[in-house]
């Protein structure tokens, strides 16, 4: 045979296989496309996936990723698909070179119990978020129908059937997300260990799993376990994790656990988060065994009873980012080397709702790279450190209710990242530094109930992202600065319990219609109380931070003891920004002040107000008609001046929840449209010249109106008006999105 025949053969041969290697092609992009389509059509809303037709190639279709020119990725989510599994596992599972598939959130239904038909290189599916349905048995099985796959995502579906499995199924999953579905027993989780060899990431939070935590065996490949938010209960027995040698990740939180900190525990020396917050822990917390996890980034104890002191080994754990050990048990004084200088990473140091005791100190400094501080609802004494100031990453400094004395450090004006001070319930003095004008990112002040003096800063007008301000309670004098508002993100305003006098600035409805906030903002908890019935507590309408903070610890508030209020409301609220351009200040309370001249009338630009108490002062002249406009009010009180005048008839479309008019100079009849004649009658009294309901006719004189023949029943109705008040004013805050958040835990 001729070399000219052989080379021709040759071309003949590569020309055929080349061919059909074209035809091979073609028709597996014709199989893609037919299969997609079939998909499509099988959706009770065909308008969907528009571009899903011959007319586009395959790789142009929506959520559609080639590799050449076959589908090799496909995601879809957040749209109302509709989709039955098993037209999922027909069609979309039968993609010859499918590798990842994604239908987050699209509205899937039906079981996962029929025999999935993957494709041999499928090796990540995302189903969450869905309506489907199964056991964990049908998970498992799922997984071992698809015999690449390594990732399978389930969570926030509706898996959710009992133990009752047959013989353990072989699977390749490294990663299985089993999270918020409903899953309640404990030997679901053995078995589902006893199958998953390679696992290296399971999340079965979110569940209703009860019982004991069972031993976690083959788990010498797991690095992630997130079991929080169920209904485990009891100790956790030695050697329950001695296998794990691998966990960077455990999360233990928000069950029933009681007895000690997991023994063994530091066996697992390559742990970065260990989350044992929300349980029933009790005991001394092994701290020098933390000392074994060098990588150690997050622990978190927060919500449990351990007791004892904080170790100063805590200070070799230079890896440590977030320490939390609020609301525990824990005493003594915070150890001086808790930062090491220049190697400490700590950025959140939650230490609230503890027994410690000392000065704070200075060493702290050391702490370079803290954002958040919170040591409130302790026993600290002593002053706040200067060297305090020269945390330039903090965010969040909170100590509220403690024993600090002293003047607010001048040096904090350096912290120009600074957003919440809130230093209230301690026993400062002096006036509020000048410095913090510097701080140009505050958003929340709080210093309530302290023994601060002088005059309220003009400079605070300068904050333009301050949102809340309040300094009830100290001594306070002059007038209000006109200046405040200038600060044209404020929404809540409290000045109650001081000594200002002057008239009210009319300026300071200047911000309203201009308000607009351009971020959304993290959760942050926080109580509201109230106790009217006692003229001595001046708490009505009070806000504190409350996070990290038990409930129960109420009790520790001097106001607690004190005034003994009883009504508290506890939120956690996401904030969000960027509501609209027409919102104004939603909380002003200038009460027991000695505040003079008239209510402006440009208050009624104030659209959003929800609670407007103006009482105990030396307010004077008419009730301006224009307040009727306030059409969110709940809160009116403007009891204890000099008003004189009669009510406005606009008062009667305000759906307020609690009024209180009394003792002032009013005169004429009381408006008999709209809610003004269902509130009781002592709202109205003291004031001479008032008549009509709820007080006697107007064409009836005989009949005093000063007495309260029924006054208990009267106070009860105006606590109750306060508390449903409070109510609506954080359902408001909720809604709106107003309050301000810190860095999550």
């Amino acid at each position: 045979m001729t070399k000219r025949v052989q080379h021709t053969m040759v071309t003949l041969t590569l020309c055929c296989l080349s061919h059909l290697l074209f035809f091979f092609v073609l028709s597996a992009m014709a199989k893609d496309i037919d299969l997609l389509i079939s998909f499509k059509n099988s959706l009770p809303n065909p308008n969907l996936l528009s571009n899903w037709n011959y007319m586009h190639g395959v790789c142009e279709f929506q959520g559609v990723t080639c590799k050449g020119s076959q589908v090799s990725s496909l995601t879809i989510r957040e749209q109302p698909l509709e989709a039955d599994f098993n037209s999922v596992s027909a069609h979309l599972l039968s993609l010859g070179s499918l590798e990842s598939l994604s239908l987050h959130s699209t509205n899937l239904n039906g079981s996962i119990s029929s025999l999935a038909n993957c494709t041999m290189q499928l090796k990540e599916l995302d189903l969450s978020s869905n309506n489907l349905r199964g056991s964990i048995y049908d998970t498992v099985s799922l997984a071992a129908s698809c015999h690449s796959l390594e990732s399978l995502n389930l969570s926030n579906n509706y898996i959710d059937q009992a133990f009752n499995h047959s013989s353990p199924v072989f699977t390749r999953l490294k990663m299985l997300d089993l999270s918020t579905n409903k899953i309640t027993t404990n030997q679901d989780i053995q078995w589902l260990f006893s199958n998953f060899w390679l696992l290296k990431h399971l999340d079965l939070s979110n569940n209703t799993i009860k019982g004991t935590i069972p031993q976690i065996t083959n788990c010498t490949s797991l690095q992630y376990l997130d079991l929080s938010s169920n209904q485990f209960i009891g100790t956790i027995p030695a050697g329950t994790f001695s296998g794990c040698l691998k966990l960077t990740y455990l999360n233990l939180s928000s069950n029933h656990f009681t007895g000690m900190a997991p023994p063994d525990i530091e066996v697992c020396t390559n742990l970065v988060n260990l989350s044992l917050s929300k349980n029933n822990f009790s005991g001394v917390f092994p701290m020098l065994s933390m000392v074994a996890m060098p990588r150690l980034r997050v622990l978190e104890l927060a919500f449990n009873n351990f007791n004892g002191n904080l170790s100063k080994s805590i200070s070799k754990l230079t890896s440590l980012e977030l320490l939390d050990l609020s609301a525990n048990r824990f005493s003594g004084p915070i150890p001086r080397p808790l930062c090491t200088y220049s190697v400490s990473r700590l950025k959140v140091l939650y230490l609230q709702d503890n027994y410690f005791i000392g000065s704070i100190p200075d060493s702290l400094c050391n702490c370079t790279n803290l954002v958040s501080l919170d040591l409130s609802l302790n026993f600290f004494f002593g002053s706040i450190p200067n060297s305090l100031g020269s945390l330039s990453n903090l965010k969040d400094l909170i100590m509220w209710q403690n024993n600090l004395h002293g003047e607010i450090p001048a040096e904090l004006s350096s912290l120009k990242s600074l957003q919440n001070l809130l230093l209230d319930y301690n026993n400062l003095t002096g006036a509020i530094p000048d410095g913090l004008v510097n701080c140009t990112s505050l958003n929340w002040i709080s210093l309530t109930s302290n023994r601060l003096t002088g005059s309220i800063p003009i400079w605070i007008g300068k904050l333009e992202k301050l949102v809340i301000l309040s300094l009830r309670n100290n001594s306070f004098i002059g007038s209000i600065p006109p200046e405040l508002g200038n600060c044209k993100d404020l929404l809540s305003l409290d000045l109650n319990t001081n000594q200002l006098n002057g008239s009210i600035p009319s300026s300071l409805a200047k911000q309203s219609g201009k308000i607009v906030l351009e971020k959304s903002l993290e959760s942050r908890p926080y109580v509201a109380f109230a106790n009217p019935e006692n003229s001595q507590c001046h708490s009505e309408g009070s806000i504190l931070e409350f996070d990290g903070i038990r409930m129960d610890d109420l009790m520790r508030l001097p106001s607690k003891q004190y005034c003994n209020f009883t009504r508290v409301n506890f939120v956690v609220t996401g904030i969000y920004y960027g509501y609209t351009n027409k919102a104004s200040m939603i909380f002003l309370d200038l009460s027991y002040n000695q505040l003079e001249g008239p209510i402006p009338i440009e208050i009624s630009a104030m659209k959003n107000l929800v609670v407007l108490n103006l009482k105990h002062n030396h307010l004077s002249g008419p009730l301006p008609q224009e307040l009727g406009g306030l059409i969110h009010l709940t809160l009116l009180d403007l009891s204890h001046n000099t008003f004189e005048g009669s009510i406005p008839s606009s008062f009667s479309v305000l759906s307020l929840t609690t009024l209180d008019l009394s003792n002032n100079r009013l005169s004429g009849p009381i408006p008999e449209l709209g809610s003004l004649i269902t509130f009781p009658k002592y709202v109205f009294e003291n004031n001479s010249g008032l008549c009509g309901l709820p007080l006697p006719p107007c064409n009836d004189w005989s009949i005093p109106t000063g007495d309260v023949p029924q006054q208990s029943s009267t106070n009860y109705r105006s606590s109750q008006g306060w508390w449903i008040a409070l109510g609506l004013l954080i359902f408001i805050f909720s809604i709106i999105g107003f309050i301000i958040g810190q860095f999550l835990r």
